[in-house]
């Protein structure tokens, strides 16, 4: 399956120049087989709201598969922590009252001085709380190899490669799977052999794309540094048979995100997909 979550589109669709299904709609328009969205675009949480929603996704005819969402289980204060995660409990609901069969979910901003083992901790103690919530209502939780989302101050705690590594060997086993990142890796210097160690927690891929690592700049798929071909091979290498989500960032709009449908359908191709 391939999808797309529209980061391109996101300040439209956020302020309400562009709606949810007119994403939805254009998503089918590309020849997509699912749609992608983040948490962001839900605005009413209410049942009414979240039903007119649901019907409103509904119109372009695609299935939803990925609601994108933004916990923060490392912040410090005990306080907050519990109300990121009865927030998530809400966000992986509404997710399931969607229709979507995925959730993305982030471990949380590196804290510096923070002991970093007790940041891990408390990451793996939220997830195993989220995962028996998520296995009621049919819901695959996926937590990513991230680097930064524009709402955080800071970059994820798994934005190194040494407590990424920590967070994969802890997460091993877990019914929380993988969304793996091919730009994310990327930018942390990552090579095949890191693919091959968390292959079996891979349940989705995000495909995208790097112009820059420092200021971290996203490209078009295909036009960037990240070796997206390259990555794809190893992938069907390894035998890969999961889900494809292309993380469209290239700022050039709806006509970025088709053209780069388009380049994705054709490497995904070309390396034997």
């Amino acid at each position: 399956m391939l999808s797309c979550l529209p980061v391109s589109l996101f300040p439209e669709i956020i302020s309400g120049r562009i709606t949810p299904g007119e994403w939805a709609r254009l998503a089918a328009d590309c020849g997509l087989d699912a749609f992608d969205i983040s948490i962001l675009f839900v605005k009413d949480r209410s049942r009414a709201g979240l039903a007119a929603l649901r019907k409103e996704l509904e119109t372009g005819g695609l299935p939803l598969h990925m609601v994108c969402t933004y916990p923060d289980f490392t912040v410090p204060d005990p306080v907050i922590r519990t109300r990121e995660l009865e927030k998530e409990k809400k966000d992986i609901r509404a997710a399931a009252v969607l229709g979507a069969d995925s959730v993305r979910i982030t471990a949380g901003q590196f804290y510096p001085g923070e002991d970093e083992d007790r940041q891990l901790e408390q990451v793996t103690e939220a997830f195993s709380r989220l995962a028996e919530l998520a296995e009621k209502l049919k819901i695959t939780l996926l937590w990513e190899n991230h680097s930064k989302p524009g709402a955080w101050e800071r970059p994820d705690y798994n934005y190194d490669p040494e407590r990424l590594e920590k967070m994969r060997a802890a997460l091993e086993g877990s019914p929380v799977r993988m969304n793996y990142d091919i730009a994310n890796a990327y930018l942390l210097g990552l090579d095949g052999t890191f693919t091959e160690r968390c292959f079996q927690q891979i349940a989705s891929v995000h495909v995208n794309d790097v112009a820059s690592v420092s200021p971290i700049r996203f490209a078009g798929i295909g036009e960037g540094k990240a070796g997206v071909e390259e990555a794809l091979k190893t992938l069907k290498r390894l035998e890969y048979q999961g889900d494809f989500s292309i993380e469209e960032a290239s700022g050039e709009g709806r006509e970025g995100i088709r053209k780069y449908v388009f380049a994705t359908g054709k490497l995904l191709a070309e390396a034997g997909f």
